[in-house]
């Protein structure tokens, strides 16, 4: 069978895209094409068959990195989906020479995605190569969640972790003479320009980390339409902001979607202080999804969260492989979920 495979205006490709997504992708809002597609980060592909129906789509997200000190124009490649009766080989790749058509072109420098175990080998045979593992970092925060897991109804499950729930290991907060006197801590509603110094300031910690100014941030969190997110920040007396972290209530889980710190040496306050904040609104469990610095994955540890599978990768492309070879290692990165186009 013969395909074809267009790029349209957002407009034009809506309703194709969105019928292909209750197909395929039934856990994708409607409201998350305006938001990612009409927004105009994001670029549509769409696949059809002899005759023009419509039977796969793709996308790229653009995103920039800073990288070994340089701006990087890169994106994501997002939303592959194709229908049950086309799922040969061929019309996956096609969909994504297309995506990876956009860095071949010049137009960008590198794609990155996060591929599950079905489609990572579509990726590796176009010329993707992995940097590690997607970790999802589980942290328990009541034995509530492990008594519901083992089918305890609610009841016995509360009645049990009042009893189990002080034994838990807790790791006492940083001490407070590490920071500067009069660090403040507080809930924000918006990213201010305060957010822009600070991933500035912070951007040095990593080789390569993706864009967190204001802009970038209230895009990504505070106008998504799947998750409502909040944020919390440590500020020196004058306002200035020495880290922050991003995240959001789903069920009994308190998911940690984003965090950035001006110094590496404010990152345990930043994570007692959200520990804190999950256990007193009765979270039952604390997740992050992270692939990167060791800096960060030895907070998680040293906090006590678990390191668990997400049954995702990190994989890159780049055309001629132009990024210093340390860009292959995954301690070079802070991918968090501000770099990712889901909330899952």
């Amino acid at each position: 069978m013969n395909y074809t495979i267009t790029s349209s205006e957002p407009a034009s490709a809506r309703e194709a895209i969105l019928e292909l997504w209750r197909r395929n992708l039934p856990d994708a809002s409607a409201d998350r094409y305006p938001w990612l597609y009409e927004s105009g980060l994001a670029t549509g592909f769409v696949l059809r068959a002899t005759g023009g129906k419509p039977v796969g789509a793709a996308g790229l997200m653009r995103r920039d990195f800073l990288a070994f000190g340089q701006l990087l124009q890169a994106g994501q490649a997002i939303d592959l989906n194709v229908d049950p009766e086309h799922r040969t080989v061929g019309p996956a790749l096609g969909l994504q020479r297309a995506v990876v058509g956009v860095v071949d072109s010049g137009a960008l420098g590198m794609a990155y995605a996060f591929p599950n175990q079905r489609s990572e080998p579509v990726l590796r045979r176009i010329g993707y190569r992995p940097l590690g593992d997607l970790q999802r970092w589980v942290k328990i925060l009541s034995c509530r969640a492990v008594f519901r897991h083992w089918g305890w109804p609610n009841w016995l499950a509360r009645s049990a972790s009042a009893f189990a729930d002080p034994f838990l290991p807790r790791r006492r907060a940083a001490r407070r003479d590490r920071l500067a006197p009069g660090i403040r801590v507080a809930e924000v509603d918006s990213f201010d320009d305060r957010f822009d110094s600070l991933w500035r300031r912070a951007a040095s910690q990593f080789p390569i980390l993706g864009q967190r100014d204001s802009a970038y941030l209230t895009w990504r969190f505070s106008r998504c339409p799947d998750q409502r997110y909040r944020a919390l920040v440590l500020a020196e007396p004058d306002g200035e902001l020495v880290g922050y972290a991003v995240f959001g209530r789903r069920e009994e889980a308190m998911h940690l979607a984003d965090l950035l710190v001006a110094d590496p040496r404010q990152l345990d306050r930043l994570m007692a202080e959200f520990l804190r904040l999950a256990r007193r609104e009765g979270a039952e469990t604390a997740v992050m999804l992270y692939c990167g610095s060791p800096t960060v994955c030895d907070a998680l540890r040293r906090f006590g969260f678990w390191q668990r599978p997400s049954g995702r990768k990190a994989m890159v492309y780049e055309k001629d492989r132009e990024l210093p070879d340390a860009a292959s290692r995954p301690d070079a990165w802070h991918l968090t979920g501000a770099d990712i186009d889901t909330d899952g």
